[in-house]
Parts: C-alpha cells; sequence; structure tokens
C-alpha cells in the first residue's frame, strides 16, 4: 500500500519553516537560567507516586494533569533543567500547529500562517515554554478545545469531534482553574449563535450533552475546588498575587504583543480585522468570514467581517481577562498575567486577520517584516535578560565560600529545597525562620537568638520574604559582623560573622581589607587585579 504524503505546497513550506522557527527559539539556551522556587515544586513532585501528586494538588491550588505528565516524562528523561522544562517546549511547539488550523476554520490558511507566526515568534509565549509549568499545555488544551468546537459548528456527525471536545475541554479544566474561563467563553459563544444566528447547525440538545460529559468527567475534582476556593477565602487570597488595578490589564497586552510598541500595532491590526475590502461582492463569503452588510450593494469596498467569528474572538479575548479581574476587585485576588496566557491566542488570531485583511500586498509584505524583526528584537531582550530566581549561582557561591558547620537560614522554608538541588554541601546546617510562616515581626525576632546560638558564621538567605523591614538582618548585625551582602535576582545573601579580633583595624590590615572588599565591588576588583 502507498503512503499518501501531503502535496508541498507553498502555504504547508512557509508553515514547515514557521514550526521550525518556533522550536528553535523554544529550544535555545533552555537550561540557561536555574530552576525557580515552582519549577523545583514541579520536579519535586515528580519524583512521587501518581497517587502521591494528586493528593499533594488536592491539598494546593492548581489541578493535577500537567504534574502527572511531568511525573512521567522526568521518569524517562531524568529532572535537569533543559529535560525538565522540555515538556513544555513541546506543548509550545504543537500549539503552533494548532493555531495555525483555529485561523484556518475561522478565516482562511493565510490568517492561519499569521497566527502561527505571531505567536511562534512571541517572547511572552517563547518565555513560557522554557518553564517547567502547565502554562504552555493549558494554550495547548485551549486550541484544541476551540478546535474541536469550529469543527462542530457545521453540523458534522462524526463522533470524534465530540470525544475529542469533551476530552481537551476536560483535561484543559484539570491542567489549571483558568480553563473554566474558556469553558465560559464557549457557552456564551454558543447560546449568543443560537439566539442570533439562524444557520447555526449545532444544536443545543447535542452541546448541553457535550457540557455535561465535560461536567461528569470533572465532577470527581469539585469538591476538591470548592475546598480550595473556600480555603483561598478564608487566607484572603494567593500571598503572591495582589488586587489588580487597570494598569495591569495594560501590561497585560503589553507582555502578550512583546513591547509597548508591538503591543499599538498588533490592536491596530485587530481593529481592523473588523472589516475587509474586497473587489467585487463575489468575493464576499460568509464561510470564510466576509459578509456584506447589504444584500443590494454590489459595488466593491469595505465589508465587515462575519459577526459570529469576531464574537468568538472577542469573549475569548475578554472573559480570561476581565472576568478573574471583575473577582480580584470584589473577592479575593485571583488575576495574574501568566494565568490569562489562553487569552492571548484570540489576540494574535485578530491580528492575523488585521494583516489579511491588508488590500496591497506591498503593506502586507512590509508589516509582516516589520513585526518579525521587532518580535525577534523582544526575543532577543528575553534571552539577554534574567527572569528566573539565581538558585544555581546562590548555591554555587555558598559551595565555594562556606566553612564546615556553617549555619545558613531561609526566611521562606521552601526555599531550602531548591537551594538542595543545586547545592553538592552536606557540612552546612540549614534552618527555617521562623519555624513557621515567613512573617517577622518583633516578637518573632525574639527566637532568633537562640537559633543562632552557637554558630560563629550565619549564611542568611531571603527569597519569597516576608521580612520588608530587614529586621532579621538587623537582629544578625548586632550580634555578629556584617562581612557579605549580595543580591542575586530576587534573592539576598548575607553573611555574619563574629569578629575574632579587636575592632578599628589600622589601615592595610587584613580584616579591613576583607570588609571594603565585601562592601563594595569596586574594592574588590582592584584587589583581584
Amino acid at each position: 500500500m502507498r503512503v499518501r504524503w501531503p502535496k508541498l505546497t507553498r502555504d504547508l513550506l512557509i508553515l514547515m519553516a514557521i514550526l521550525c522557527l518556533g522550536l528553535f527559539l523554544r529550544v535555545y539556551n533552555l537550561g540557561g537560567e536555574s530552576l525557580w522556587i515552582d519549577e523545583h515544586v514541579t520536579i519535586r513532585l515528580a519524583h512521587k507516586s501518581f497517587s502521591a501528586i494528586i493528593k499533594n494538588r488536592a491539598h494546593n491550588v492548581h489541578p493535577p494533569f500537567y504534574f502527572l505528565l511531568e511525573r512521567c516524562w522526568v521518569g524517562l528523561f531524568g529532572d535537569s533543567e533543559s529535560a525538565a522544562r522540555f515538556p513544555s517546549v513541546l506543548f509550545g511547539f504543537f500549539a503552533i500547529f494548532l493555531i495555525y488550523q483555529v485561523g484556518r476554520l475561522l478565516f482562511d490558511k493565510e490568517v492561519g500562517l499569521f497566527a502561527s507566526l505571531l505567536l511562534a515568534l512571541s517572547a511572552f509565549h517563547i518565555r513560557f515554554s522554557q518553564e517547567a509549568r502547565s502554562y504552555t499545555l493549558m494554550v495547548l488544551l485551549t486550541l484544541i478545545s476551540m478546535y474541536f468546537l469550529l469543527k462542530l459548528q457545521p453540523g458534522e456527525t462524526n463522533r470524534w469531534n465530540s470525544i475529542g471536545y469533551v476530552l481537551s475541554t476536560s483535561l484543559l479544566i484539570y491542567t489549571h482553574y483558568y480553563g473554566l474561563f474558556i469553558v465560559i467563553t464557549e457557552n456564551l459563544y454558543v447560546a449568543g449563535c443560537l439566539l442570533f444566528k439562524k444557520d447555526f447547525k449545532l444544536h443545543l440538545k447535542k452541546w448541553i450533552l457535550l457540557q455535561s460529559s465535560v461536567i461528569l468527567l470533572f465532577a470527581p475534582w469539585i469538591p476538591v475546588l470548592l475546598w480550595q476556593f473556600r480555603n483561598v477565602q478564608k487566607k484572603g487570597g494567593f500571598r503572591e498575587i495582589s488586587v489588580p488595578s487597570l494598569d495591569s490589564i495594560y501590561r497585560t497586552f503589553q507582555s502578550y504583543a512583546g513591547g509597548e510598541g508591538l503591543m499599538v500595532l498588533m490592536i491596530a491590526l485587530a481593529l481592523l480585522s473588523l472589516t475587509t475590502y474586497i473587489r467585487k461582492r463575489e468575493d464576499a463569503n460568509p464561510e470564510k468570514g466576509v459578509s456584506v452588510p447589504f444584500p443590494g450593494e454590489d459595488r466593491h469596498g469595505l465589508v465587515f467581517t462575519a459577526p459570529h467569528k469576531l464574537y468568538l474572538l472577542s469573549l475569548w479575548l475578554i472573559i480570561p481577562i476581565t472576568l478573574p479581574f471583575l473577582v480580584s476587585q470584589f473577592s479575593s485576588p485571583i488575576y495574574s498575567l501568566k494565568y490569562s496566557i489562553g487569552a492571548s491566542l484570540a489576540f494574535y488570531v485578530l491580528a492575523a486577520k488585521g494583516i489579511k485583511n491588508l488590500a496591497y500586498p506591498p503593506a502586507k509584505l512590509v508589516l509582516t517584516v516589520v513585526l518579525v524583526v521587532f518580535s525577534l528584537n523582544s526575543a532577543w531582550g528575553y534571552y539577554e535578560g534574567i527572569h528566573k530566581e539565581q538558585w544555581r549561582e546562590v548555591a554555587r557561591s555558598l559551595d565555594v565560600s562556606a566553612r564546615p558547620g556553617d549555619l545558613i537560614l531561609f526566611n521562606a522554608s521552601w526555599c531550602q529545597g531548591t537551594f538542595n538541588y543545586y547545592s553538592h554541601r552536606n557540612d552546612l546546617i540549614k534552618e527555617p525562620f521562623p519555624r513557621k510562616g515567613t512573617k517577622v515581626d518583633k516578637k518573632i525576632i525574639k527566637e532568633l537568638d537562640p537559633t543562632v546560638r552557637g554558630y560563629d558564621r550565619v549564611w542568611l538567605i531571603l527569597s519569597h520574604s516576608r521580612d520588608r523591614r530587614g529586621l532579621i538582618a538587623e537582629a544578625l548585625a548586632k550580634k555578629y559582623g556584617l562581612v557579605y551582602h549580595h543580591k542575586f535576582h530576587r534573592i539576598e545573601v548575607y553573611l555574619f560573622e563574629k569578629p575574632r579580633e579587636p575592632k578599628g583595624y589600622p589601615p592595610g590590615h587584613r580584616n579591613e581589607r576583607e570588609r571594603r572588599r565585601i562592601l563594595d565591588p569596586s574594592v574588590e576588583g582592584a584587589l583581584a587585579r
């Protein structure tokens, strides 16, 4: 039997080039930055049993599906930075192909290609494709759910479309609770089309059956979700999430685009997607996203994009941003830029439709080149920056500088595991302070003296700390002498040591040189020379 290979058309070659570019940008320097706290949580869970992972996630705030996948992956390929992050690379890579399919189903192949190009070059998505967390899996499942929703609309009886929709949507919610906003988006879209679109072929009974199937599959986790919601309410929200402002919305779109200039350009393209220039009436085709507003209008000019398709994309863009934003205003804060990543996909499709709507091919080419150049520049800025906590650098520094028996204090106890992932020293004493929680006040600080008693040297590591006033460092400085302080990315490291010689060293004395070297980096460089 002959294998039928797809014909190498121009569009297929362009798509293959976009996919290769997107994969390269996601693999490049994959292990360049050290793991941060949340990534280490992923690796720690990946070494547990499946039942232990489910139990752990039930007492946390994230569903278990991504962590179960990571458990399988780490068991096969190890837990290095690159290995742990590679599933996110694959999810991000396949999402580039899926957004092409969604754009093609909504409009045509050209829109699909432009949308895949914008996603492939997005620094925002590249960043989360290089992180051992669930965000690119959420992106991929969102696109799969939307793809099958669009496949269901012509009224096809293919049961695989129904199965694909139910499974992808259920797994989306099991990956992240923001998937619920995608489900709300889809239901609002179908409800609107059933009410106002006469030729909408997805029957209400079938849709209710599909949604009931999703609810049935997610039903075992619903009690856990309700318990977690009550627990978050009781605690007053997440410690790391504050109440968002309107500026948060601005920064969200800026991050989606990759910069302020790109944001303005992509918003203009999204607005341009509302209308399409046609040369003659016969070019208007509702199935391709173009509709003539006036039935008797035969002349060429601007026509409106199919309203039901803009309605879907508008809901897809607005709901995952505005609903959690409003909840955060009146209840516990839940809005986070990275959680809303699914909404960025609609933004890219709208911008892609705007590019397609440009009437003149030279203008379209120039605009595409501008988008590619500025997007690559934004991606290069991501590679040059430091975005994750530098636990690898901190551990290496202490491995070299610490003496056997030194005490290391962590203001946030959960940081100790990430430090241990990189540290090769077993002769250091590590303790959290305080013993429970991270809050530090004058009452808690009284417990510091018995904690450090008997140690000549104490290292203090502050990350995810709530010691805003620096009470721990201030108390240690009274008992010891500060000989080292360095700020890594999102981590501060102090070294306090009991003085062994009288104060008031003469100029040039080795202790005075050491003090000046540590407190003044320029002196350190001069001494090194």
